[in-house]
């Protein structure tokens, strides 16, 4: 198995040459497989602007910590107390919009390139209470434990450490404000999966 992390940035994973790529992995024998790991986009987000904000407080902060780093682990911690602030109103409505279309998009790019893929969940992978989208993986691509296990058994095996636990509404400066913007619209359930 050989795996490669490709960030599907619209300006270059809709380009032709990166078309041209995913039919092309489409078409081998035997196909490759492909794992396409979704987020929620306001976690996402919050990810990326925690990660610039830690390197504006610490320059030398690394976006994620070996488990047994107990000094990275504090260092995040310290630069985990600065909040970030969303866009509100039809900022952040456009911007979910565009983000949803983005992912949708990169599933049917996929799709009619031909590539076999399994879509699973970060926060099914990290914040579930079993292993059900492990297994999932497991299952496509037909190695590993594909039942019975769980999500201890997950965790025991990982050398990267959560940098972050706080939930939304205490990382969001303006959670409030967030969450009026989306309540009652398509995008609501972004503030409680």
């Amino acid at each position: 198995i050989a795996g490669f992390q490709w960030k599907p940035y619209m300006n270059s994973f809709d380009s032709e040459y990166a078309i041209e790529g995913l039919k092309a992995l489409g078409s081998v024998d035997p196909k490759a497989k492909v794992i396409y790991l979704t987020r929620n986009p306001l976690d996402r987000k919050i990810s990326n602007m925690r990660h610039e904000l830690g390197k504006q407080i610490q320059k030398d902060l690394p976006a994620h910590c070996k488990v047994n780093d107990v000094e990275c682990k504090k260092r995040h911690s310290a630069a985990a107390g600065v909040g970030v602030t969303l866009p509100t109103g039809e900022a952040l409505s456009h911007w979910l919009n565009v983000a949803t279309r983005n992912d949708a998009k990169v599933g049917a790019i996929l799709r009619e390139a031909g590539v076999d893929y399994v879509k699973v969940s970060y926060e099914q992978l990290y914040n579930a209470d079993n292993a059900d989208e492990w297994m999932k993986i497991f299952r496509f691509l037909r190695v590993g434990p594909m039942e019975d296990l769980t999500v201890d058994d997950v965790r025991a095996t990982f050398n990267l450490a959560s940098t972050h636990s706080k939930g939304r509404n205490e990382t969001v400066t303006n959670f409030i404000g967030v969450e009026n913007t989306l309540k009652g619209t398509e995008f609501e359930h972004f503030l409680y999966d």
